[in-house]
């Protein structure tokens, strides 16, 4: 795959915990799990919206078998949850056959909690099926669409990307996007890193991501071998700044094809979102 470009000088936040490296590998079904918190310094960020925690899962992978690590997650929003959810797509492992997987779906959303809901989008394993399953469940699929939460003259718009495939958002939706009206926090929901790049400069301000699995199977220090996106590798895990936004990949739960993790466990990550000018408490 033809690595692009990343433009400006983008720096990368510093791990929040120390990696657990001496669990170097995991096999079968996941049962570790590492909470990564960030504080994140937003320009512009409406007073209202100080202090927003945020959620970021992805690539969870679900089988018919539950995952033990999924039980540390709902332990965790249960003691304490946070204002929003977000989660990047893959909610399924099977591409062609969810069904059997839907009860384990299920179980993961309906027991998440968030003040101000649970958004989605889907990744390549999830199919456009995915989303008949869900109507009536506690999560919303943002497919090509972007939704407005309003408290008074407040805006948080979520846009979500259709994430089966990178081409599956025409280049117009970009393009078409209006102006971030004032006192407004943009995020962005999107499968595949490399799709920060699409959105013109100023559009967004955090864009969530997955797909990568940071690697899934890395060398010592967490260094991947093959990341399935086109952005240079180190952009394959973290949060990093990229001229005006943040890009926030996860290194998902779950197991994709090989049902072993090396050198990169899986993870959460919750955000905590400051004006620019303030510092991190």
């Amino acid at each position: 795959m033809k690595t692009i470009p990343v433009p400006g000088h983008p720096r990368t936040l510093p791990a929040p915990v120390r990696q657990p490296w001496q669990t170097v590998i995991e096999a079968g079904v996941p049962r570790s799990l590492v909470w990564s918190q960030y504080t994140l310094p937003i320009r512009n960020l409406p007073p209202k919206l100080n202090g927003l925690r945020i959620l970021h899962l992805t690539d969870i992978h679900l089988t018919p078998r539950w995952m033990p690590s999924l039980d540390k997650v709902l332990e965790r929003v249960a003691a304490n949850p946070p204002d929003l959810t977000c989660i990047t797509g893959d909610f399924v492992e099977a591409k062609h056959d969810a069904g059997p997987s839907i009860a384990n779906v299920r179980r993961l959303v309906s027991g998440l909690k968030s003040r101000l809901g649970i958004y989605g989008t889907l990744g390549n394993h999830d199919g456009d099926v995915l989303p008949t399953f869900l109507p009536d469940w506690p999560v919303r699929i943002l497919l090509n669409e972007v939704l407005t939460l309003t408290d008074g003259d407040t805006r948080l718009e979520i846009i979500g990307l259709h994430g089966v495939e990178p081409c599956d958002t025409p280049e117009r939706f970009y393009t078409d996007l209006p102006p971030r009206p004032a006192n407004t926090l943009r995020l962005a929901l999107v499968h595949f890193p490399s799709l920060v790049l699409k959105f013109p400069p100023g559009d967004v301000d955090v864009v969530m991501a997955g797909h990568t699995h940071g690697g899934q199977v890395c060398f010592p220090g967490g260094h991947p071998l093959m990341t399935h996106d086109p952005l240079p590798r180190r952009f394959a895990r973290g949060v990093h700044e990229i001229d005006d936004r943040w890009l926030v990949v996860g290194r998902g739960i779950g197991f994709s094809t090989y049902k072993v993790r090396a050198f990169c466990p899986p993870e959460a990550i919750e955000l905590t979102l400051i004006p620019a000018d303030s510092k991190p408490g």
